[in-house]
């Protein structure tokens, strides 16, 4: 009874921190503006997503909508979350449009926190450390406030979760039996594979992590957890590789393109070795010096692309030969500001609470001087952001440490980190680049926090019986 209680109490505390959680998210969506999103001028990223979402729905291959360009034939961008704020846009007015996309997008949101949950609890195997990850996912003001952009960073961190909850339950499977009848372990591989193929069709950085997947599959077969490791590693592929496809196979038969995933490849990793990319129209600029006469920004057949992958490797060769020290200089430094920077402040004012405590620390610290950085716009949630930043990064390096024997569940999510760090450090990385991985952080941090009471206990112990 005490159990059955006990899992009741765990029941009511998950479904509470997840309602308190969807409140905050849709209460912050509601109050944002909605009409400034399709704007070219003010609405930035945005304003790109919803054109050429509105655009691959309306038939024709090229056409303006609301003074922002779309090419169906070419384009670039990775596609599912132009197609999923595009079929918004053909059934609801321009304002209803964006709050529809906002209320699902906290609803991928809280999910991705219960399936946080699911993950910490088949890692620790223990239901407080699912708790207490949901709890921090749930709380962190970054994840509450991202739902409301019209930006990839939402729907990708959804699939992603999906995928490793996923395969995290096919790897439980394997070494523990099936967790549930419902899902068995072959279902919850396939499933994670298609999982991965939708995140990947959001956003192409985690193109080649289902082949992580399958060294750890490997893996599993080489410690005999699994047998037919190699067809459970090619159903992981071929699965994945179907999914992607499918958007090879649309650029094909429509615009006769062959296209796998992206086109940003090339242009992500000449910025990762470029120092002085900025603007669009400045990158251009810096794409066609060296170039002959007949090369333009916009250019056809009959001219030299700056957008070429020819002219985009002869410009990172030139820069990587010309001065290899300090490209990998500016690759660690670039790489450990957008781990160590937490993403989500700069809505909340320009001005840098770090940098004004970092001046205060160093100058005089006088009383007046501290209460002008607590007058800082957007004090308070700014440092909420810092606090669940760094207690995510320090606490989850414990809970990594302490999860290193179940490395059969474990592995799997802090691959996901590692592969994410190491292909930023050759692309453009950006603290909304590796916001990905706060989930991460936050999932190890919820394992760390609930074994550090119980390991407390024990040296307590320790200590008393010596």
């Amino acid at each position: 009874m005490s159990q059955l209680s006990a899992e009741a109490r765990h029941t009511w505390l998950l479904a509470l921190i997840l309602l308190i959680g969807m409140a905050l998210r849709v209460g912050y969506a509601m109050q944002e503006p909605t009409l400034v999103q399709f704007t070219g001028a003010n609405g930035g990223d945005s304003a790109g997503y919803l054109a050429n979402g509105a655009g691959f729905f309306s038939g024709k291959e090229h056409g303006w909508i609301r003074d922002f360009p779309f090419y169906n034939s070419n384009l670039k961008p990775a596609p599912l979350y132009i197609i999923f704020v595009g079929g918004f846009q053909v059934f609801l007015p321009d304002h209803e449009a964006i709050i529809a996309i906002r209320l699902v997008q906290s609803l991928a949101s809280i999910v991705t926190a219960y399936l946080a949950y699911r993950m910490a609890a088949i890692i620790a195997r223990r239901a407080s450390a699912g708790i207490l990850a949901a709890a921090l996912m749930a709380l962190h003001p970054a994840l509450i406030t991202e739902p409301a952009n019209i930006a990839t960073e939402t729907l990708y961190i959804f699939f992603l979760a999906a995928g490793l909850w996923l395969y995290l339950e096919f790897a439980a499977g394997q070494a523990n039996g099936p967790r549930s009848p419902w899902l068995q372990p072959v279902g919850a591989l396939a499933l994670s594979a298609a999982m991965f193929g939708l995140a990947t069709l959001t956003r192409g950085v985690s193109a080649l992590f289902p082949l992580v997947l399958a060294l750890h599959i490997l893996w599993l077969g080489r410690h005999q957890v699994l047998r037919n490791w190699r067809r459970h590693s090619l159903l992981l592929l071929v699965a994945y590789a179907a999914m992607v496809s499918t958007w090879t196979i649309h650029n094909l038969l429509n615009w006769n393109r062959i296209v796998i995933v992206s086109d940003q490849l090339m242009a992500a990793l000449w910025r990762g070795a470029e120092s002085s990319d900025g603007s669009p129209a400045h990158n251009d600029k810096l794409l066609l010096e060296g170039l002959d006469g007949s090369a333009s920004a916009d250019c056809d057949v009959d001219c030299v692309s700056p957008h070429s992958t020819e002219n985009y490797i002869n410009k990172i060769e030139a820069i990587v030969s010309e001065n290899p020290a300090g490209y990998l200089a500016l690759r660690i430094n670039e790489l450990a500001y957008a781990i160590l920077q937490p993403y989500g402040t700069t809505p909340f004012g320009a001005v840098s609470v770090m940098q004004a405590s970092q001046n205060w620390l160093v100058n005089d610290r006088s009383l007046d001087d501290l209460l002008q950085v607590l007058r800082i716009e957007g004090f308070a949630i700014k440092l909420a952001t810092w606090v669940f930043h760094y207690i995510g990064i320090g606490f989850s390096l414990l809970g990594m440490l302490w999860t290193r024997k179940r490395w059969i569940t474990a592995a799997p999510l802090a691959g996901f980190a590692l592969y994410t760090i190491a292909a930023h450090f050759f692309l453009l990385a950006l603290p909304r680049y590796l916001f990905p991985i706060e989930i991460v952080w936050l999932i190890f941090a919820g394992i760390a926090l609930a074994e550090l009471p119980e390991r407390w206990r024990m040296r307590r112990s320790a200590g008393r019986g010596g």
